[in-house]
């Protein structure tokens, strides 16, 4: 069976790509893999995925602007955006807990973090972006969590945020270490602070 051309591909194949791609960027880091480790696995020539993604800049810019965009669509679903604030941030625990189990996946900043520097300054803008509006996100659930009684905690809202997201980072990144109990007992401990 001979290998498809570019032009061949089915139209499906850029998502197929991006999939890929975006999965061992959570697994290795963005410098970690290559254009032919795509290839590879996809079963095309490097070409193919040149021709969806020119550059591998092109590529990781378009992996944080497709993170960025559902972190948009999960917080303003009916099902998270119409939460108490307990439930939303029961919600966003959720989301870590997923990448936990994923083979004790890290989150797209804690895959990033680490090369910051050396990505691209789109795709650096664009990481920029999703955790400052995560980080605003959780900071408005933790306001309204405090106004209401339902969370506790000394500080801003945003200095607040910014902790309990690096937290959660930092917990995937020890448990991708050792195994998930050190998770578990890191968000016990956030549960414990947070809750009334």
């Amino acid at each position: 069976m001979s290998t498809p051309s570019a032009t061949k591909l089915s139209p499906d194949t850029r998502t197929r790509i991006l999939d890929l791609a975006e999965e061992l960027l959570l697994e290795r880091g963005f410098n970690a893999f290559s254009y032919q480790h795509l290839a590879k696995e996809l079963g095309v020539k490097p070409a193919a995925i040149h021709y969806h993604y020119p550059s591998k800049d092109d590529l990781g810019t378009a992996i944080v602007t497709r993170q960025l965009r559902r972190l948009r669509k999960w917080r303003d679903l009916p099902r998270v955006a119409d939460l108490s604030p307990r439930e939303q941030f029961d919600a966003l625990l959720a989301v870590y807990e997923n990448h936990l189990g994923h083979d004790r996946r890290v989150c797209l900043f804690g895959a990033l973090a680490a090369d910051f520097r050396t990505l691209p300054v789109p795709m650096q803008a664009e990481l920029r972006t999703f955790n400052r509006e995560l980080t605003e996100w959780l900071a408005q659930v933790l306001a309204v969590g405090r106004a209401t009684g339902a969370l506790r905690y000394v500080g801003s809202p945003a200095a607040k945020a910014a902790q309990v997201l690096t937290t959660l980072s930092g917990a995937l990144q020890v448990a991708r270490v050792h195994d998930e109990t050190p998770f578990q007992v890191i968000v016990g401990q956030l549960r414990l602070e947070l809750f009334s």
